[in-house]
């Protein structure tokens, strides 16, 4: 398979992908409870919407997965070792984010179901483990310098429109940021990233 092909695949994946994430941020605030989710986050996890909208964001972290890839095989001449370890970084941060969703799709529907392990969700105790912390951080600071170092080799780059790094940026930092302010400007981080995403996928599949 032409390496062109490969490239078009992954534009392809992107958009796939950043439509999937938008998806998800619109329909995540509007089906389910959110509000109840700081005095008991099992509520979130019992509604019938819980599972296929977490499905929708692990397909679309897979598709990313793939799509920077195929962003990479066309910057790695020019990124250097900037742009090389951002890539990396970028892939272990979804990786990681693949990871946790898988949770929220097999693990926590049954623990919420059971009584007797519910209170591990109801009651913050899974979400404040140090084990989990400690997890949540690593991913948390991975994604952070992975998109500064990848967004960086793509605004210098030729290849694409600075836009679309600029727009992954922030998107990431107001994402990343928004749970401290408020769960509609963490979605709109989502929104902003993906359509950082969209223009990269694009660029792809046009060449």
């Amino acid at each position: 398979m032409k390496l062109t092909t490969i490239q078009r695949l992954g534009g392809a994946s992107l958009i796939g992908g950043s439509i999937l994430f938008m998806a998800y941020s619109a329909l995540w605030p509007s089906l389910l409870p959110i509000s109840e989710a700081q005095r008991d986050f099992s509520r979130l996890v019992l509604d019938p919407h819980w599972t296929w909208l977490a499905g929708l964001a692990f397909a679309g972290v897979l598709l990313m997965l793939f799509g920077f890839g195929a962003v990479y095989s066309r910057l790695y001449a020019d990124a250097g070792m900037t742009g090389l370890l951002g890539f990396v970084l970028i892939e272990a941060a979804y990786l990681l984010q693949a990871c946790k969703v898988t949770w929220e799709i097999f693990l926590f529907p049954i623990i919420a179901r059971d009584p007797s392990a519910v209170t591990l969700l109801r009651d913050g105790i899974l979400r404040h483990h140090p084990l989990i912390v400690v997890f949540k951080t690593s991913a948390s600071v991975t994604i952070f310098l992975g998109i500064l170092l990848f967004c960086f080799a793509l605004v210098r780059s030729k290849q694409f429109p600075k836009a679309a790094g600029i727009l992954i940026f922030v998107g990431a930092l107001v994402y990343g940021s928004g749970p401290l302010i408020s769960v509609v400007v963490a979605i709109g981080g989502i929104v902003v990233l993906s359509v950082g995403c969209l223009i990269l996928g694009l660029k792809l599949m046009r060449e």
